[in-house]
């Protein structure tokens, strides 16, 4: 049986390509294996959004080729799908190039027999992919991804050259994926795509009242069980406010809001071209939290830093924003100048390292930020998702919890997530336990209570309600 390797890169969209793509592979009678020593086929799922993630991409190809020569080399995603065709002489070290990384299957015989195959195309399909077996996620954890592309344009973007325009899944097909996932034991539901904010807007009208979104999070709602389910990346430019009826009347949705707002200044909010103003934006929080007062919701952000002609007053307005808007979680990036975008030609060129600065003190503000927020959790009950069982020195020994000193053999502790935590992007409950003779009653996946102690951001520190 021929056995394949996948080296997974990326967002958490490439990651439902890479596991739709680990699906399709075993149903198509490929095996996986998690040693690439012994694969016929090392399956490199790349990701092309930004330089440093495009480097990474093709440093994987080259260690690939020079470590497992026997191997067939395959690269697939988004890098393999925007720059195919340069890859079709300039990356011979790749056996294959092919850019839908759920289609692979279909290539892949004829790379086994020796064929170089380049193709940079993907479907425009959303329906009827292949039920996920494996998921790469933390485990009780899953994304499901309810839309492809993007038409929102931002001027730094290359989304909507590498995975084209807006397609939405229908909502019977989000929802048998759903109701899949659930019976398998999956306790956390991260609906993704480019822009959720736009969902269904490409689709036939559900029932003329509700936005596709809303009706979605009602269809969502509908289903039995004990999960979560978090929505990921809302444009605040497009917003549909329609959704905070769900969510206030179903404690299973959360108020998690993931709000790309990108800069607190409005020149540069235009040169990126996003809709909207700092001002607007200010009110959009406002008013998500006076509708949603009773169970406050959780924000987190990102923050592009040194867009071209970004000045220091533009920066110190993104940093006044930050302050006012007060978002429990944010990322602050600089800006990658990619070819085939307006921004990549746009004057005024900000230099990298002002850009790391800029980055650099919008992460000095949020940690402030999250210690505050993450301190009015402490004394509170809280259900959280387990992530690890941890045999080591209690967390706030000097030894850290990667240390075996005093360990009684016995799992001391845990890592966990509650609901205001996104996988993998926010911090972290860390379960300590009194008693360290017995072994502790649950396993990772499942939801279990503890009560907040103490903060140590950006993680909190919690006790297992035995």
């Amino acid at each position: 049986m021929t056995k394949f390797f996948l080296d997974q890169h990326g967002c958490a969209k490439n990651q439902v390509d890479g596991e739709a793509l680990l699906a399709g592979l075993c149903r198509e009678g490929y095996a996986r294996t998690l040693n690439p020593a012994e694969a016929d086929l090392i399956v490199i799922n790349s990701c092309g959004f930004i330089e440093d993630a495009k480097k990474e991409s093709l440093q994987a190809v080259f260690q690939a080729r020079a470590a497992y020569p026997g191997a067939k080399i395959v690269l697939t995603g988004c890098l393999a799908r925007r720059y195919a065709g340069d890859f079709a002489q300039g990356l011979p070290e790749a056996d294959a190039v092919f850019g839908d990384a759920v289609a692979l299957g279909m290539a892949l015989p004829r790379v086994l027999r020796g064929e170089r195959v380049v193709d940079g195309g993907f479907s425009l399909s959303q329906e009827g992919l292949p039920l996920r077996q494996d998921l790469l996620s933390p485990p009780g954890s899953a994304y499901v991804k309810i839309t492809e592309g993007c038409g929102n344009r931002c001027s730094y973007c290359a989304i909507p050259a590498i995975r084209g325009p807006l397609r939405s899944r229908s909502p019977k097909d989000i929802l048998y994926e759903i109701t899949d996932l659930l019976s398998r034991g999956i306790r956390e539901i991260n609906l993704v795509g480019q822009d959720l904010a736009v969902y269904g807007t490409d689709l036939a009208p559900a029932d003329g009242i509700d936005s596709p979104l809303s009706h979605l999070l009602r269809g969502i709602s509908s289903l039995q069980g004990d999960f979560w389910a978090r929505l990921f990346y809302l444009h605040p430019g497009h917003f549909p406010l329609d959704i905070l009826g769900p969510i206030a009347d179903d404690r299973r949705i959360l108020p998690y809001f993931d709000i790309p707002f990108q800069s607190g200044s409005d020149p540069v909010l235009r040169a990126m071209h996003r809709p909207g103003t700092a001002a607007g934006y200010i009110a959009l929080v406002e008013e998500i939290r006076a509708r949603l007062a009773v169970r406050p919701p959780v924000f987190r952000t990102t923050f592009l830093c040194g867009f071209p002609g970004e000045t220091e007053e533009d920066a110190q307005a993104t940093e006044r924003f930050l302050r006012l808007a007060a978002p429990d979680w944010s990322g602050a990036f600089a800006f990658s100048r990619e070819d085939g975008t307006p921004a990549y030609s746009f004057k005024k060129q900000v230099p990298r390292k002002t850009a790391r600065d800029r980055a650099r003190r919008l992460e000095e503000i949020q940690e402030e930020i999250t210690a505050r927020k993450l301190a009015a959790w402490v004394g509170s009950e809280q259900s959280v998702l387990v992530e690890e069982l941890l045999a080591a020195a209690a967390p706030d020994d000097d030894s850290g919890p990667d240390s075996a000193e005093d360990s009684s053999g016995a799992e001391d502790f845990a890592l966990a997530r509650a609901w205001f935590q996104a996988p993998e992007v926010d911090g972290v409950v860390v379960i300590r336990r009194e008693h360290r003779a017995a072994p502790l009653p649950f396993r990772p996946g499942d939801l279990v209570r503890v009560r907040i102690t103490a903060v140590r951001a950006p993680d909190v520190i919690a006790e297992w309600m035995e």
